[in-house]
């Protein structure tokens, strides 16, 4: 069965690019030019988007160099195990919110330290599929678009983390 998978993943998009190609030539339209525009919009968005990436990437930058997160984890670390939660999760905790790639690379590194099938990395796993990297969509989404106001997004994105966070670690814990 994987191998089908692997088979047809592979394959789709030389088969998507085949379909898209055919149709065009069969309408007769002109393909090479819709791609160009297409690329041209392309990099348009990117150019659009380049700032604010670069913004959260040296916010992220000087979180960590600055040593703020490592002196959050220090001093959550006896609520953390007072409540009964890993302190290895801390780290995702703080980070998940901000950056998706510097979240995985955290879910390694407790994967590595205490392994897939314990309750740290499962909640890691679970944590870090089911909370949204609240920051960083904020900040790109909002910002490309140019929305000035973001009324109650902010609010709404802390409460929907905290509560993925809450309800992985609850389902972890006893299912």
């Amino acid at each position: 069965m994987s191998e089908l998978f692997a088979l047809a993943s592979s394959g789709f998009i030389p088969i998507m690019a085949a379909i898209i190609i055919g149709y065009g030539l069969w309408v007769h339209a002109p393909i090479y030019d819709y791609f160009i525009e297409g690329a041209k919009k392309g990099l348009e968005t990117a150019i659009d988007i380049l700032p604010f990436l670069i913004g959260i990437f040296l916010a992220i930058n000087c979180l960590t160099v600055s040593g703020f997160l490592g002196f959050l984890n220090t001093s959550l670390r006896p609520i953390f195990h007072l409540l009964g939660i890993p302190a290895d999760l801390l780290p995702l905790i703080c980070l998940r919110a901000i950056s998706g790639s510097g979240s995985m690379m955290i879910v390694q590194s407790i994967m590595e330290a205490t392994g897939p099938d314990s309750y740290a990395g499962r909640a890691a796993c679970v944590m870090s599929g089911g909370c949204e990297t609240i920051i960083y969509v904020l900040a790109l989404y909002f910002g490309v678009t140019k929305v000035k106001r973001m009324r109650h997004a902010l609010t709404a994105g802390i409460i929907g983390y905290a509560t993925g966070i809450v309800v992985s670690l609850i389902v972890c814990k006893y299912l």
